[in-house]
């Protein structure tokens, strides 16, 4: 599925990319076309006027439609030709026999009598046309009188060569660009769409691997559940004194893997509303020096139980502005898990401690410790160092991953030192 996308957002990206860099090379061309053309117009229209104005020859003297004075004549310059017609296109001749004409003019490169009757309808024309041999040519028709009234034609014209020339080379530029650009584009879009979409698959992955172990993890109390009330069942219709010696060993299990069902799904609850950012937060002043001193209280049994010393530690009043109630469950799960980890004979200390602007919590224990490759994913749900053991001592492997979310939600940081076979200590630092 990721593949596919990764594929979808990389045709897009180079389409669009394609499309704009098209547009813009379509621009550029037609802008640069209009402005090298124009410059043309606007030269051969200045030289129209000036140069058969200036020259001096044997043919008569002529007016322009604006008034200005022409004399035709046969002078080259500069590449450009020139010619004087009659409205059906056929050159004039001055006064002795010579056709009014340049001495490089190319009949075929002459206007057409179409465009002759445009411009004497309009007093001028631009026209584009062929030589001979298929060099571009750019003509500029002008309408005028002799001296006797009779409607002349004057055309001045050179080749667009350099023009297209270098048209053509901004052709092939642009060519160059678009495909030097696409290729890299193309790859960048892939690169870029796999780190857009990398989020995306690990948050999917890891959505998925918490419903796998999620349903793994209720399979067994729902399977406990479920036989124990089969159990329960067969022994109400048997009716026989020794069925209903069972019924309390199997209504005690259901009672405690429906206790620990629901505090899983109390905890998956809490899980959930953190990834959504909905873990609301009772603030107030919070003593955590109180705090640990009640937590100590309220595990010391669980502790005794297992022959292990738990111990407090106080530094004076640390107040933090917190939710009491997160920040007990915080505490609960710390402790709990120190003690779970730590055989007989070994100890637990809670300690609080006020530092400038932060307030730090330590749970340290003298257990087993932590191999380092499973210290950076301690805080991952479901996760287990010792799974079988986990199992037995009633762990969810969601207690951490909570603590976490706690103490981000609070502003907080958490942290793990451990080495295996010495013990472990985590440390919570919270604004004070």
């Amino acid at each position: 599925m990721f593949s596919a996308a990764r594929w979808r957002l990389t045709a897009v990206f180079t389409v669009v990319l394609a499309v704009i860099l098209l547009t813009a090379g379509v621009a550029i061309y037609l802008t640069t076309s209009s402005v090298l053309f124009a410059r043309v117009d606007d030269d051969l229209e200045e030289r129209a006027v000036r140069d058969l104005s200036d020259f001096v020859g044997g043919g008569g003297r002529g007016r322009g439609p604006g008034g200005e004075e022409f004399v035709p004549h046969t002078k080259t310059t500069g590449g450009y030709f020139y010619a004087i017609v009659d409205t059906n296109g056929e050159p004039l001749r001055s006064t002795n026999g010579d056709p009014l004409l340049s001495s490089n003019v190319d009949p075929d490169g002459l206007a057409p009598p179409p465009a002759l009757q445009d411009a004497m309808s309009d007093g001028k024309a631009f026209i584009s046309t062929k030589s001979s041999e298929g060099e571009s040519l750019r003509v500029y028709v002008l309408a005028a009188q002799t001296q006797d009234g009779s409607p002349v034609l004057a055309q001045i014209g050179r080749s667009t060569e350099p023009e297209h020339s270098a048209l053509s080379q901004l052709r092939t530029v642009l060519l160059v660009v678009f495909g030097g650009s696409i290729i890299p584009a193309a790859l960048a879009g892939f690169v870029l769409s796999g780190r857009v979409l990398r989020p995306i698959k690990v948050a999917m992955d890891s959505q998925r691997t918490f419903i796998a172990d999620a349903s793994h993890e209720l399979r067994t109390p729902v399977a406990v559940v479920r036989t124990n009330a089969e159990l329960l069942e067969r022994h109400m219709a048997s009716g026989s004194d020794q069925a209903r010696s069972g019924d309390s060993a199997a209504v005690d299990d259901i009672l405690s893997e429906s206790e620990r069902l629901g505090k899983m799904v109390d905890q998956m609850l809490t899980l959930a509303q953190a990834d959504a950012g909905e873990m609301s937060l009772s603030r107030s002043e919070v003593a955590l020096d109180e705090l640990i001193e009640q937590v100590g209280r309220s595990m010391k049994a669980l502790a005794d139980a297992r022959s292990i010393s738990l111990d407090t530690q106080t530094n004076g009043n640390v107040p933090v502005n917190g939710d009491p109630a997160r920040l007990h469950e915080l505490l609960v799960i710390l402790t709990d898990n120190a003690i779970k980890y730590t055989d007989a004979g070994g100890s637990v200390a809670l300690a609080v401690n006020r530092l400038p602007k932060r307030a730090t919590i330590e749970v340290t224990d003298t257990g087993r410790g932590i191999p380092p490759d499973s210290v950076s994913h301690i805080f991952d749900r479901f996760y287990r160092v010792d799974k079988a053991r986990s199992r037995d001592s009633g762990g969810t492997g969601l207690g951490l991953a909570i603590a976490r979310q706690i103490v981000d939600a609070h502003g907080g940081t958490i942290r793990i030192e451990s080495e295996v076979g010495k013990g472990t200590k985590v440390t919570v630092e919270l604004p004070a």
